[in-house]
C-alpha cells in the first residue's frame, strides 16, 4: 500500500469515523489533531482502534502517548512502519517453517 493511500484512507477515517468538521482535502499533512482541528482524548483513543482495525496492526496506548497519533504525517508514518515489520515478521516466519 502506498504511503498516499494511507494518507487519503486516514483522512476519510477522520471525517467520515470521527466526524471532523474539516474536509478529508482541508486537512493538512502538519495539522495538529487536537489544537488544529479539535480531536479530543476519545477521538484520539477512537482514531488508533479505527487505524488498528483498518490496518490490521497493533496500536498500544503508549503509541497515542508517544505523539504517533498528533498529526496526519505522523499517523501516516506510523502506519508504515508498522505495516513493514509486520511483514518482517511474517517473512521471519515463513523462513522458520521452511528450514524446520
Amino acid at each position: 500500500m502506498e504511503k498516499q493511500d494511507i494518507s487519503a484512507r486516514i483522512r476519510r477515517m477522520l471525517v467520515e469515523d470521527l466526524f471532523l468538521a474539516a474536509s478529508a482535502d482541508e486537512i493538512a499533512d502538519e495539522a495538529d489533531f487536537g489544537s488544529d482541528l479539535g480531536l479530543d482524548s476519545v477521538g484520539f483513543v477512537e482514531l488508533a482502534t479505527i487505524v488498528g482495525e483498518v490496518f490490521e496492526i497493533k496500536v498500544a496506548d503508549v503509541h497515542v502517548g508517544q505523539g504517533h497519533f498528533r498529526t496526519l504525517r505522523r499517523v501516516t508514518d506510523f502506519v508504515i512502519t508498522q505495516l513493514q515489520e509486520k511483514s518482517s515478521a511474517v517473512e521471519i516466519d515463513e523462513l522458520a517453517v521452511k528450514s524446520a
